[in-house]
């Protein structure tokens, strides 16, 4: 019976619109896939989302838009500056930007 409910949910949804499908999207999302706090194709979406980090005495690394990078790498036409355990800071064109862990870069 609730496979009927879901089943006929997503069909209304799918005929009622396109912005109805982004919400079916939404209740279909892939739970395994990593959190990004932004939807593709937001006008302000941020250039650089962090997704993961790991400080330990030996390395630092950080997940930034699905990429692996370390202190001096790049992503994104940034040069990673520092890592901490919430956060890291990014470099680009004489301006640091601080990223936190799942949120919105802020400039410096």
């Amino acid at each position: 019976m609730h496979r009927q409910v879901t089943n006929l949910a997503i069909l209304v949804l799918l005929l009622t619109g396109p912005s109805a499908l982004s919400l079916a999207e939404e209740m279909l999302r892939d739970p395994t896939r990593p959190y990004v706090p932004y939807a593709p194709g937001m006008a302000d979406a941020p250039r650089y989302a962090v997704n993961a980090i790991i400080v330990s005495s030996e390395r630092r690394v950080a997940i930034v838009n699905g990429r692996r990078v370390g202190v001096g790498g790049s992503v994104a036409g940034a040069t990673v500056i520092t890592i901490e355990k919430d956060h890291l800071i990014l470099e680009k064109d004489g301006e640091r930007i601080t990223v936190g862990l799942n949120e919105r870069p802020s400039r410096r």
